[in-house]
């Protein structure tokens, strides 16, 4: 093998590795009720997959921050014709947040913790906004990017369907890149049964 063609087989191996940092480091979970995630986690880049059954639940993610941070929030809903109707409402819960007005009061599906404040994503662009996911391959709806300037403390997103709407959804969130493992198992597991 001449050093020209070590050359190419080296760069072509790194581009291999980083690809693979790449994809682990989009962290994928699915809630089924409660997702928790401590200081060192809650910045990290993650999508968090559920499924209304009954469009009755209420899904939380919890997340604890040891210092104050800005973090996006992104309701995603897969873009196929079954799903054109279903717009789960999310809410950022904690402190700092701005008090309900007297209408969020009626839409969110708990009890706000006594002093805290919310941010409440209603989802209801009419327009809304056709993205494609490059690490989860994935046509989506967006609600659209919000960033949060959110205190140290600790914090609840929830996640429901105020119209009783059934089917899945991704809340995306987070910042950071998490190279720490190069796993991608659950990034690509199900790649090959999707083609919207």
């Amino acid at each position: 093998m001449t050093l020209l063609h070590r050359r190419w087989l080296f760069v072509a191996l790194l581009v291999a590795g980083l690809g693979l940092g790449v994809a682990g480091a989009h962290r994928v979970a699915v809630v089924e009720d409660v997702f928790e995630l401590g200081p060192e986690k809650s910045k990290v880049s993650h999508a968090i997959y559920g499924t209304f059954e009954t469009g009755d639940e209420v899904f939380a993610v919890r997340l604890t921050f040891d210092e104050p941070f800005a973090l996006p929030f992104e309701m995603l809903i897969e873009h196929r014709v079954e799903l054109e109707d279903h717009r789960p409402n999310y809410a950022v819960v904690g402190p700092g947040l701005p008090a309900p007005t007297g209408e969020e009061l009626t839409v969110l599906p708990r009890k706000l913790p006594a002093g805290a404040g919310v941010f409440l994503e209603r989802h209801d662009i009419q327009d809304r906004e056709v993205i494609f996911e490059s690490v989860m391959r994935r046509t989506y709806w967006s609600s659209g990017p919000v960033g949060l300037p959110l205190l140290a403390g600790e914090y609840e997103v929830w996640v429901f369907s105020p119209d009783g709407t059934t089917g899945d959804f991704a809340l995306g969130f987070g910042v950071e890149e998490d190279f720490g493992d190069f796993g991608c198992d659950e990034l690509t597991s199900n790649w090959g049964t999707y083609a919207y």
